[in-house]
């Protein structure tokens, strides 16, 4: 009567034996402590440096556009001091095996505020105007350097400058070809009251200029990016 027991205590112990190493490996790497941003942008947050965050190049065409994205010091980090040791953002490219190319404009170095993050679509900040074979849709592992040499690669996609992104401009010291919506009304103004003094000197350089586009034609797009969204049809057409 006694070994009766003994069996199924022998018989549970094994159980438990087989079932420790499934359930320990259940144990480890959850998805969910794996970093996982849901946002409409590239993202960088390995190490214990600077997080790159929500990256974006706003594009108004074709082969050129502004980067932007948030820079912001490790959550653990103390703002108040971490911030005033941070690197700056001093330089932008892409990888040596990026099938695309990314030129960067000049830019005054780019440092973190008190508050340890600063934000590049910020009106106040400012992105980075940037070049290269690229357009609306593209995806470009996109390197950032820093003051102290290190480097940061995130996937960063190419949206066009519409809607929530219409008023995204470069740093005002740069200025460049890229302006947000409201300096293309303005400017748009202001070419309408010079053009009666310019059109005598438009029509003496024409033939030349078109002979000059026609052998050599431009690699950039002229064309901005349409912003307006598709009709749609009546009701029950």
């Amino acid at each position: 009567m006694t070994m009766i027991p003994s069996r199924k205590l022998a018989l549970a112990a094994s159980l438990v034996c087989l079932a420790i190493p499934v359930l320990s490996s259940c144990g480890f790497d959850y998805a969910t402590d794996r970093p996982n941003v849901i946002a409409n942008g590239g993202y960088e947050l390995q190490g214990s440096g600077l997080r790159v965050l929500a990256s974006r190049i706003v594009a108004d065409t074709s082969n050129r556009g502004v980067f932007i994205a948030t820079l912001a010091l490790n959550a653990t980090a103390d703002p108040a001091v971490a911030s005033q040791r941070a690197p700056q953002l001093t330089g932008l490219g892409t990888r040596s095996d990026s099938t695309y190319t990314l030129t960067a404009g000049t830019f005054s170095p780019i440092s973190l505020t008190s508050t340890g993050a600063v934000n590049l679509a910020d009106p106040k900040v400012g992105g980075i105007p940037v070049t290269g074979d690229f357009k609306a849709g593209s995806i470009i592992p996109v390197t950032l350097h820093f003051s102290d040499g290190s480097t940061a690669t995130v996937q960063t996609p190419v949206v066009t400058q519409c809607h929530e992104y219409a008023s995204v401009a470069p740093q005002a010291s740069t200025g460049g070809h890229h302006k947000s919506a409201a300096s293309k009304a303005t400017d748009s103004a202001s070419a309408t009251d010079s053009a009666s003094a310019t059109d005598s000197a438009s029509a003496t350089d024409s033939a030349s200029a078109t002979d000059s586009a026609s052998a050599e034609p431009s690699a950039e797009a002229t064309a901005p990016y349409d912003c307006s969204f598709p009709s749609l049809p009546a009701v029950g057409e």
